[in-house]
Parts: structure tokens; C-alpha cells; sequence
């Protein structure tokens, strides 16, 4: 395993923006705290924007944040008016980020490169940049990623299997074969796979030599990086709200929640509730999946299905480390494994429950198909199929279940 802190690891996403290296828009990178969006900057600026006319930035330096705001039109003179490219980090931080942004979009030549948590979307930037601006989602390490990271040798030997579920979606029919007979190797899969659910993939986590350490890094993250930092942009009073309501949707992760039910128990009214799950939602802490339906009066639609974004994260809030074969939650820890990967994707999910109490996972809207898809964690080797998929299959005739 290698725990080597300094060195710079290629994200997937690295490849999705490349092709847009070139074009005059805008390449906004959006992601929670602590996933590695200034390290994947960095590495495109270093890789191809070093030999030109570039600026890197960050908005954590008060100075050029303060010309920013203030005065505009002496940011363009000092920056945008002598390099070819400029990368601004920690954009979140800007004032009326969107309509200054616009501006030296359409006065300049500048190509820019800009990060931020999802507050670029509470500030509203995304509704001045339309047509000006690609969006990309920085998630944790993925589990491919993961394992590239912890286990090269071991990932060679798997990828083809990750690019075949990489496929799986988009291709009629997929031959899955066992490409790992060893069963010492099975092991030690099914045991990063557990890691994975457990502590997470957030990069300082991944790379930390212990599981103590883990988990000082992932209680750094909530109480330094994620939550205090909502307050201040949002100006809320304290962080003790949100964070009990993180506790009682974490508890609740992968399932149905109630908006009354939640109310009652962490105090907030229907409308504070509804404003601190909406923070939650647009700094990525948390996911809400809402439901599919054709038929309102036999299928539920109001109550979402919660997920987390990070199983170290949802973890870490109710202090539960313990191993999965000593814990009741192991098939929501997995569940919230498909739903991140499915998100990572960007496939159109839903998930599908009936009055009867019939439910199907995630059902995937894709290229005017519907695929329902069903989640069940098991040993390895056995297969379990539940009586709702079949349900879904009859009533709506997809072409393919999974």
C-alpha cells in the first residue's frame, strides 16, 4: 500500500474536462471540502497550462479576492488583460461572483478555470454563466480510485471489470465473467471493499496510516472544513442545528424520510427544516432522491429517500466504525455506495414504492429508457433478487433490469 501524503493522484474527472480544455467556456469544478478540487486544478494547470500565459489564484488570498469585489475593472487591467488562462480557486468566497464573472467573460479572451463548494450555487453564480459555463462534479475517490490509490497491482487486474460497469447502463448486453478466482484475492476485494463503506473516500482519508487516524481526519473535516464553513457563508447563528439534523439523517440514510418526523425531533419548524436540509443538499453533504411514478394514486410522491455523498462522512456523524459483520446498516452503507456511483455517472435517478409497500432501489431515466435497478448486498457468489424488481418489470415493461 502506498500512504505517500505528497504525491498528486489523477482523478477520472481529470479526462472528462480535457476535452474542454481548448474552448472559450468557462470550467467550473464544484465538489464538498477536502475531495481534492485545488489538487485537480493544479494538476491541470501544471500539465497543460504551464507553458502559457496562466495565473493561478485563490480566493482564500484576501487581497486578490478584495480587488475582485471592489473593483472589477482594475482585476481585468491587472490579470485578465496579460495571460491566455486564469485558474481561481475557492471562488465561493467571491461577492456577486456570477455577474462579475459574466463580465470578464464577455469583455476578455481569458479562459477560466474556477473551484468551489456547491455555494457557487446558493450564490446563484450558475443563473449569470448560462451558455457561458461546464459544470463538473468532483465526488470522493471512487472505488476504482480508491483501489488505483491503495492497491495498484490489484486494480490492473480488476479494471476491466470497472469498465465493464462502467458500460453497464449504456450497453444492451454485458457477459460478466469472474475475472478473480482466487479466493485469497475475493478476501482481500470484499475487505478494501468494506474499508470503502466504512471510512469513505475522501483523499486525506484514504491516504491515513491507521484507522485512528481516519477518523481524527474525518472529525477534522466535519467540525473545521464542512460545517463551520456553512455557518459563515450562510451567516447562520450556529452549526448545532445542522449537525443534529446530519445525526438524525444518517440514521435514516437510504431511506424514506419524514418531514414531520424530522421536525419533531431536531426542533427546527417545517421551514427551518426545509432551509437546513436545502444547506445540506447544496454544500454536498447530502442527496435527496425523489420518487418515479406514473401513477400518483397507487404510487407515494412526496417523501425523498436520503443518502450522504460520503459512508466515512454519515459515520462519522453517529461515531459507528464498527466493522459490517457487527452492524445492522451494512445494506444502507451499500445502497449509498450505488446511489454515489450512479451520481458520479450523471444518470437521471429516482427510486419507485408503491402504497403496497413495493419499492425498487433506483430507477435510472436514460436515453428515453427507464432501467430499474435493485440493490442487495450478499457474500460473494449469492444472488438474491427481491419480488418488487419483478413488480416494476411487470407493470412497466423495461427493456432491461439490473
Amino acid at each position: 500500500m502506498n500512504n505517500n501524503p505528497a504525491k498528486i493522484y489523477k482523478r477520472d474527472l481529470f479526462d472528462q474536462i480535457k476535452p474542454y480544455f481548448k474552448s472559450k467556456e468557462i470550467i467550473a469544478i464544484t465538489g464538498s471540502r477536502q475531495v481534492g478540487k485545488t489538487t485537480l486544478l493544479k494538476m491541470i494547470f501544471n500539465t497543460y497550462f504551464k507553458k502559457k500565459k496562466c495565473l493561478f489564484l485563490t480566493f482564500e488570498n484576501r487581497s486578490d479576492l478584495e480587488i475582485f469585489d471592489t473593483d472589477i475593472e482594475n482585476f481585468k487591467k491587472l490579470y485578465c488583460q496579460s495571460y491566455q488562462a486564469i485558474f481561481i480557486d475557492e471562488f465561493q468566497y467571491a461577492k456577486e461572483a456570477g455577474q462579475k464573472l459574466k463580465y470578464l467573460y464577455d469583455t476578455t479572451s481569458v479562459k477560466f478555470f474556477i473551484t468551489g463548494s456547491s455555494s457557487l450555487e446558493i450564490k446563484e453564480t450558475g443563473k449569470f454563466l448560462v451558455g457561458r459555463v461546464f459544470s463538473f462534479y468532483l465526488s470522493p475517490f471512487s472505488f476504482s480510485e480508491y483501489l488505483r490509490v491503495i492497491d495498484q497491482p490489484v486494480f490492473k487486474i480488476v479494471k476491466p471489470y470497472f469498465d465493464m460497469l462502467n458500460n453497464i447502463l449504456s450497453s444492451s448486453d454485458i457477459d460478466f465473467y469472474d475475472l478473480v478466482k482466487s479466493q485469497v484475492l475475493q478476501k482481500k476485494l470484499q475487505n478494501y471493499f468494506e474499508q470503502y463503506l466504512i471510512f469513505g473516500g475522501y483523499p486525506r482519508v484514504v491516504l491515513a496510516q491507521s484507522e485512528q487516524e481516519k477518523i481524527q481526519v474525518l472529525s477534522s473535516i466535519i467540525d473545521n472544513y464542512l460545517l463551520r464553513e456553512i455557518r459563515s457563508l450562510l451567516h447562520l447563528a450556529t452549526e448545532n442545528e445542522l449537525l443534529n439534523l446530519a445525526r438524525f439523517l444518517s440514521l435514516q440514510s437510504a431511506n424514506l424520510i419524514s418531514f414531520s418526523e424530522l421536525s419533531t425531533s431536531t426542533g427546527l419548524s417545517f421551514k427551518e427544516l426545509k432551509k437546513h436540509l436545502q444547506i445540506l443538499q447544496q454544500t454536498l453533504v447530502i442527496d435527496l432522491l425523489y420518487p418515479y411514478y406514473h401513477n400518483r394514486r397507487t404510487e407515494i410522491v412526496k417523501n425523498p429517500k436520503v443518502f450522504f455523498l460520503d459512508n466515512g462522512f454519515r459515520n462519522k456523524v453517529i461515531d459507528n466504525f464498527s466493522k459490517l459483520a457487527n452492524r445492522s446498516d451494512g445494506g444502507a452503507l451499500a445502497e449509498n455506495f450505488v446511489f454515489n456511483s450512479l451520481k458520479i455517472s450523471g444518470s437521471k435517478i429516482n427510486f419507485w414504492r408503491t402504497k403496497s409497500q413495493a419499492e425498487v432501489d433506483f430507477v435510472i431515466e436514460q436515453a428515453g429508457q427507464i432501467i430499474p435497478l435493485e440493490v442487495k448486498y450478499a457474500p460473494l457468489g449469492r444472488k438474491v433478487i427481491g419480488k418488487s424488481l419483478f413488480s416494476f418489470i411487470n407493470k412497466y415493461h423495461p427493456q432491461k433490469a439490473i
